[in-house]
Formats: structure tokens, C-alpha cells, sequence
């Protein structure tokens, strides 16, 4: 276990470093909740996902693979509709580890007023985030 006051460097930290560092539980503060389909649903923020991967590793990188734009149908009561939605398959390379993929969609629902290329790629990257170990909240 990594000793927090004597942290390696970043520049110094071996793959083992940033994969506990990546691992540990973010403080409660930093959870955001919202409502969707009438459930509170807890979630990480982007900036926390990519302030955390700062932090833990020595350095990074992030690229968008493919980007699409499709209609797919919502299922939701009281009817079925078609909603537009970005998919984005992202690749996150933390050198002294891998690379891992993921794939990010978002819906532009009524109102949400969200860029659907944006929420499309900080889905894929807190996915990928994800792969390499950075926990998201548990409801």
C-alpha cells in the first residue's frame, strides 16, 4: 500500500502505484446525483475522472477511435420514440500499463439540452477509466 504522505513523484510511479492510486474510493463530496427514469442515480463527474488520472498516473492519453450518430428507439411509457444518439468508441493509454477501449453513448432527451458529442466522449472516457481500475459510485 502506497504510503500518501511519501507518494512516488509522478514521473516515478510504477504501474503498481497507479493502479492503487486509480483504485482508491473518491470522497462523497465528489459523487453528483441525478434523476433518471424517476431513480436517483449517483455519478462520477468527467473533471473528477480526469483530475484523478493527474494525479495517479505519470501521464495519459485519450483519443477518440470512431464517432457515429444514430436513432435508436427509446422504450420508455407511455410510447416508444426514436431518440438521436452519439456513440463514441474512446482509447485511454496510461503508458506503464495498456491501452483499453469503451464505447460512450448519449441520448439528447427532451430538454436536456447536452451536447450529444461531448456526453457521447466523457462516457467512453470514464468508461475506459474504468477498465483500468477507477471505481464508479455504487448505488
Amino acid at each position: 500500500m502506497i504510503d500518501i504522505e511519501n507518494l512516488p513523484k509522478i514521473g516515478e510511479r510504477s504501474a503498481e502505484d497507479i493502479l492503487e492510486l486509480l483504485a482508491r474510493p473518491f470522497k462523497p463530496e465528489v459523487i453528483r446525483s441525478r434523476r433518471i427514469g424517476g431513480k436517483d442515480v449517483r455519478y462520477l463527474p468527467i473533471a473528477a475522472v480526469v483530475e484523478r488520472l493527474n494525479r495517479a498516473t505519470n501521464c495519459w492519453d485519450f483519443k477518440i477511435v470512431s464517432r457515429d450518430r444514430e436513432t435508436m428507439v427509446l422504450n420508455r411509457r407511455p410510447e416508444p420514440r426514436d431518440v438521436m444518439v452519439s456513440v463514441v468508441i474512446g482509447e485511454l493509454t496510461i503508458p506503464e500499463i495498456g491501452t483499453r477501449q469503451a464505447i460512450g453513448v448519449q441520448s439528447l432527451d427532451d430538454g436536456s439540452g447536452e451536447d450529444l458529442l461531448k456526453g457521447a466522449v466523457s462516457d467512453s472516457l470514464k468508461k475506459c477509466a474504468q477498465l483500468f481500475g477507477v471505481q464508479p459510485p455504487v448505488d
